[in-house]
């Protein structure tokens, strides 16, 4: 029979993002013993926090997987796509490698777009870093007039990032297609930087 922390960390996986109230509920124990646990998964780099907003209120925290955390998980993903990855530069050149990742990232961003409404530019970019959470990718965001900057500390790709940097290429590409303009990738988690951040301007707010 599984243990608490391991219980923990397949509903995490499962759920893919999770409160603690969450994980209280579905494993049946009380929300301080769920809090202890994942004090010690954090510790262990096994599982990341972050706050999200969820309507009036203030922000919850919701507990995902770290790399690290995927990488004790049954499954081989991982080593399966840095071999994919390997192989596709193996058949394709630089060019044809980006033009591919770019692709892969618009492509995503299909399964986003037709979420989003058609609020103005701020209640737009919350709906979007909701969704995009639910999958792994947190990004919080500041406004400084018509400057835009979406940050995260948590990059999904970062051990396939450490042998194929270019997989970077794939996030860009979903940015610039959900916020339709162009972005600058300023910072990078896989350069060595703190965060990954991204930056535009909108115009009238648009």
């Amino acid at each position: 029979m599984k243990n608490t922390k391991e219980r923990v960390f397949d509903q995490i996986l499962l759920l893919r993002k999770a409160t603690i109230a969450q994980l209280s509920e579905k494993i049946g124990l009380s929300e301080i013993s769920i809090r202890h646990h994942l004090m010690s998964m954090e510790a262990e780099g096994i599982v990341a926090s972050a706050e999200e907003r969820h309507g009036v209120g203030r922000p919850r925290f919701v507990y995902f997987l770290t790399e690290k955390g995927f990488k004790n998980a049954p499954t081989n993903y991982l080593k399966l796509s840095d071999q994919a990855l390997t192989t596709m530069k193996g058949f394709l050149d630089a060019d044809s490698l980006l033009a591919l990742l770019t692709q892969i990232g618009r492509d995503l961003a299909i399964n986003y777009a037709s979420s989003l409404g058609t609020e103005d530019h701020d209640q737009s970019l919350d709906l979007l870093t909701n969704l995009l959470a639910k999958d792994g990718f947190i990004f919080s965001w500041i406004r400084s007039g018509e400057k835009y900057t979406l940050t995260t500390h948590h990059c999904p790709f970062q051990y396939l990032g450490q042998n194929h940097p270019e997989i970077c290429t794939i996030i860009h590409a979903l940015l610039e297609s959900l916020i339709q303009s162009p972005i600058s990738h300023d910072t990078c988690v896989l350069r060595g930087d703190a965060a990954c951040t991204y930056t535009y301007e909108v115009q009238n707010g648009k």
